[in-house]
């Protein structure tokens, strides 16, 4: 238990750590210049992302084993995923750090040619595409962690149609317009493959005439029909869809990471489909999505009977890839803990940082309940500034 209890408090510390010291004095930006503002954002949670990469790899040695494409980090593209615990997120920044080694050479489908200009951001970011989640509104107000995404302009949903269509609009409209490219990661099933999660969703495919699913929940489809359908229609640059399926030895919720009860090897599937690839219209999308499901399902009784995914498209296994050295993800490792030993000696020895502290959490825990969180103010900020 002494493990997971030091994991989770570096992982959160740090996450505080850097809230305080970098995001909230980055934060004014949005005031001056809004397009340095997004771009100095994107960058610290890029460099963010890499922590936890060497945290579970490098410090308590985790495995990740993944298969099938490269991703091309410089592509606007939705990244669909089965959701198989409340914390997949983690190892979603350790499966893209692998798969983008090779920027997607391997399938020969960069949209970035060889004299497109690259600024030290993207540079920095090792592509030009962030990466974006679609998540529960609940999560915007976790302090630090949640104002963190908030900053980082994440896509919240409420499973309020009427809410979340205008959140759509904007997110599609403020990216757009700032000609930001990004990989949107989507968990169409809405939650994790809990027991109770199971149960409704084997109703639901009673009440639809549908097979009951082992490994995967029947999908929910109109986030997903909504979110492909406007990156497409608005002119967003959508070039491709990423259909992940992730697999791990030994599922585990927060509670089990504070027991220090990590899965010791985590599979991930990366299968790209080029946009043109990708069906118009919301019954075909919803029926693309399904099928992708089925298939889900079928390569994950492949994977946990004989330990192999299967590529329905060839129907073999997958290539197994090699993965990246962790020396990048040290280097950012080393980073943030400076700036952990940092926070801790100006938290006690400064009071004019503890007034720091307590002011920007008292703002955001305000701006989260009066606004719905500061993306709503960057939003307008931008819509009224007209910045490009």
């Amino acid at each position: 238990m002494a493990s997971g209890i030091a994991l989770c408090v570096a992982w959160y510390y740090t996450i505080l750590a850097g809230f305080y010291v970098l995001y909230c004095p980055a934060m004014y930006l949005m005031f001056l210049n809004h397009n340095l503002f997004r771009k100095v954002m994107d960058v610290l949670f890029s460099l963010w992302e890499l922590y936890p990469v060497a945290l579970f790899q490098w410090c308590f040695h985790t495995r990740l084993r993944y298969f099938g494409d490269y991703v091309n980090p410089n592509e606007n593209t939705i990244i669909i995923m089965n959701h198989r615990t409340r914390v997949d997120w983690n190892y979603v920044w350790i499966a893209l750090y692998h798969a983008t080694q090779k920027s997607n050479e391997d399938n020969n489908n960069s949209i970035v040619n060889s004299t497109e200009h690259f600024e030290i951001f993207d540079k920095i970011c090792s592509g030009k595409s962030r990466n974006k989640f679609v998540l529960k509104d609940e999560i915007k107000g976790i302090p630090g962690m949640g104002w963190i995404m908030q900053l980082n302009y994440f896509l919240y949903v409420k499973r309020n149609w009427q809410e979340d269509q205008v959140n759509l609009s904007q997110f599609v409209n403020y990216y757009k317009k700032l000609q930001h490219r990004n990989r949107i990661i989507l968990f169409p099933e809405g939650t994790d493959l809990s027991e109770d999660n199971k149960s409704r969703s084997n109703k639901f495919a009673d009440a639809n005439n549908l097979q009951h699913y082992e490994y995967v929940l029947h999908p929910r489809t109109k986030g997903w029909v909504s979110l492909c359908s406007r990156l497409r229609d608005a002119g967003a640059g959508l070039t491709s869809v990423y259909d992940v399926t992730v697999a791990y030895d030994n599922p585990a919720n927060e509670l089990d990471l504070i027991r220090g009860m990590l899965p010791r090897e985590v599979c991930f599937h990366f299968k790209r489909y080029s946009i043109n690839e990708i069906p118009t219209g919301d019954e075909a999308l919803k029926s693309w999505l399904n099928d992708r499901w089925r298939d889900k399902e079928y390569s994950l009784r492949k994977f946990h009977s004989d330990g192999v995914f299967i590529d329905v498209v060839t129907n073999n296994a997958p290539i197994e890839r090699d993965p990246r050295t962790l020396r990048r993800a040290k280097i950012c490792f080393a980073f943030w803990t400076f700036i952990d030993i940092f926070f801790l000696y100006v938290i006690c020895s400064s009071i004019t940082f503890q007034l720091w502290v307590v002011y920007h959490s008292c703002f955001f825990i305000f701006v989260t309940w009066y606004f719905g969180g500061i993306q709503n103010i960057q939003y307008k900020i931008f819509n009224k500034t007209n910045v490009l």
